[in-house]
């Protein structure tokens, strides 16, 4: 979180120390490593090959992915209807914005140099697509509402809330990927993976 949002998980010392509290028993499930190290020779990728270049993209559409997360957590606070409809839209709107980049890159990286991927990014691009629709949608219900009603940012915002979960199946499906040893030692010539 760059910025809190919450001010309970910001200001309340009683959740610093819940935190604290459950790193240092996660900890004690720690197993010692018995053994030597073995050295494993990986390959060096240039950074001009096409595994290093798909990489490098695959990362950058990654950080736009957090991006996005990090936009969808921005506080909508306002009593005002018109202050209300106002940070709604520039929310979506950046939303929007930061989905239609991440799709390019999406498609950009079909076919992959190692097919196995393939599978991977039509299913991102799947949920970013229904996350990008959703969240447009909700922003032109918003958009064309004059005055603004409970009824309509109702509506809106389960929108909204659609667009979310697909957003998090996108960023499991991330989190899960395994990317084949072509693509995986690519990362160090990547420098959006660093």
């Amino acid at each position: 979180m760059s910025r809190c949002n919450a001010q309970l998980l910001c200001d309340d010392r009683g959740v610093r120390f819940l935190l604290v509290g459950c790193l240092i028993a996660l900890s004690s499930c720690a197993v010692p490593v018995v053994g030597a190290p073995v050295a494993v020779d990986t390959p060096v990728v240039a950074a001009d090959s096409p595994e290093a270049r798909w990489v490098n993209r695959f990362c950058g559409m990654g950080k736009l992915l957090v991006t996005a997360g990090e936009t969808a957590q921005e506080p909508i606070t306002a009593a005002d209807p018109a202050v209300l409809k106002r940070q709604f839209l520039d929310v979506t709107g950046r939303l929007v914005g930061v989905l239609d980049a991440a799709l390019a890159d999406l498609r950009a990286l079909r076919p992959a140099p190692a097919p196995e991927v393939d599978p991977l990014i039509r299913d991102l691009i799947e949920s970013f697509t229904e996350a990008r629709g959703a969240i447009a949608t909700a922003r032109d219900e918003v958009r064309a509402a004059t005055p603004l009603t409970t009824e309509v940012l109702t509506s809106a915002v389960q929108r909204f809330g659609g667009a979310v979960s697909a957003l998090d199946r996108a960023a499991r499906l991330i989190k899960a990927a395994d990317l084949p040893p072509s693509l995986a030692n690519a990362t160090d010539a990547a420098p959006n993976c660093r």
